[in-house]
């Protein structure tokens, strides 16, 4: 059987049995519409093509996000339009986020579920639950978490504050403090966590 991707196999679909390997000599460009939004991808990425939501990000976070967010993609796009623009000015002001390994280490201290920090498009999926502040990436806000302190607001740093006195069981990711630097506010009241500096 000659397979021909969004014809009569789909990339959600399973392997024709015996495995399929096809080396095309362009490009494939997958293209889908959800309502009247046009969504194309191509070459690992997918770009929503509507002028003032335009976006573009890795196609595995898009389907993976997707699947989490089924049936309010549109609120979706527009949530990813928002995050882009917070993630280019925070990274214009010097921001950079921990890589995945790093995030990798900071789960396994205390079995962390969830991660509270970064943006839509860059939080690992390998933590089962993930948002900042009140925006819910995916999954239960409960449980172990890692907390990139950094990446949040000051109002979603307060919001944590007050959290952090009722948890033991949170690892904060964070810059170290410089000698003449105060004490910050989570050194205090994060006792019972872990605070791990870089």
């Amino acid at each position: 059987m000659y397979a021909e991707i969004g014809i009569n196999w789909f990339l959600d679909q399973e392997i024709p049995k015996g495995g399929y390997v096809r080396i095309p000599v362009e490009s494939l460009l997958w293209e889908e519409r959800l309502g009247k939004t046009r969504i194309l991808t191509t070459e690992g990425l997918t770009t929503c093509m509507e002028p003032h939501r335009r976006l573009t990000i890795a196609s595995s976070s898009w389907n993976f996000l997707r699947k989490r967010w089924l049936d309010r993609e549109q609120e979706l796009i527009t949530v990813i339009k928002e995050e882009t623009k917070r993630t280019e000015e925070k990274e214009e002001a010097g921001y950079r986020s921990p890589t995945w390994s790093i995030l990798r280490a900071l789960q396994k201290i205390n079995k962390a579920k969830r991660i509270a920090g970064e943006a839509i498009m860059s939080a690992p999926p390998f933590f089962q639950s993930a948002g900042r502040g009140d925006l819910k990436f995916w999954g239960e806000d409960d449980g172990p978490t890692v907390i990139v302190w950094k990446s949040l607001s000051e109002l979603e740093q307060e919001q944590w504050l007050e959290k952090m006195g009722k948890l033991k069981d949170c690892v904060v990711w964070c810059r170290s403090r410089e000698k003449d630097e105060e004490q910050r506010p989570f050194d205090v009241v994060c006792l019972r966590g872990l605070a791990v500096a870089f």
